[in-house]
């Protein structure tokens, strides 16, 4: 039980330090960070990751026409399948379904009338663009 208290301690001290980092006008930051400290407050540990859905996420986020989908919703806004081809720019219809059934059924696009970024599309964006200014990645 020591160990335990020990851990959220741990947590909950590294929770303060991201929060001393965090630009306040950064929503999204701002909604993680309080997501987490909801979570770790009611005395509850981060969940162990989902080896099967962590790996689903990363595909779709492992091609960089479905990124590029995720960057123009973001800025665009709502966008139909044409538009969406369009931008896209000598790719082919089936492989532009096929992107956004993938980014659709991880739940980072959400599809009505036309395609929309959602808040989990939202987040993983702003963690690419983390990871991504970190350092190169090299091959």
């Amino acid at each position: 039980m020591d160990d335990l208290r020990t851990q959220l301690e741990e947590l909950k001290k590294r929770l303060e330090v991201l929060e001393e980092n965090i630009d306040p006008v950064d929503e999204l930051m701002l909604s993680i960070k309080a997501r987490l400290k909801k979570r770790l407050e009611g005395g509850g540990a981060l969940p162990g990751i989902d080896e099967e859905k962590a790996s689903k996420i990363l595909k779709a986020l492992a091609n960089p026409d479905r990124i590029r989908i995720l960057k123009m919703l973001a800025e665009g806004g709502p966008m139909g399948f044409k538009e969406i081809k369009e931008a896209l720019g000598g790719v082919e219809s089936p492989t532009v379904s096929h992107h956004l059934k993938l980014l659709v059924r991880t739940g980072m696009v959400k599809k009505g009338e036309k395609y929309e970024l959602s808040s989990n599309g939202r987040l993983f964006l702003r963690l690419l663009e983390i990871i991504t200014a970190l350092e190169e990645v090299e091959e």
